[in-house]
């Protein structure tokens, strides 16, 4: 099973008949979304341990997801 850009990516596509154009978008939109997630992932390892950077991103997405659970 494909993640959201793939289904989105699908889902234009099919409604889109300028497919190459669609398949282009997201990619270049995907690279844009995570191009600074990279960058500054990169940046923080360099400065402390990488479990550090494990734990903050988890307890992050536990928070997101808990908030996401209490307030949706």
């Amino acid at each position: 099973m494909g993640d959201k850009t793939q289904i989105a990516t699908i889902a234009l596509g099919a409604r889109y008949e300028d497919v190459v154009s669609v398949t282009i978008g997201t990619t270049l939109g995907m690279m844009l979304a995570n191009a600074p997630a990279v960058w500054i992932g990169q940046k923080y390892t360099k400065r402390m341990p990488i479990k550090w950077v494990y734990a903050v991103a988890a307890i992050t997405f536990i928070a997101i997801g808990l908030a996401t659970l209490i307030w949706a």
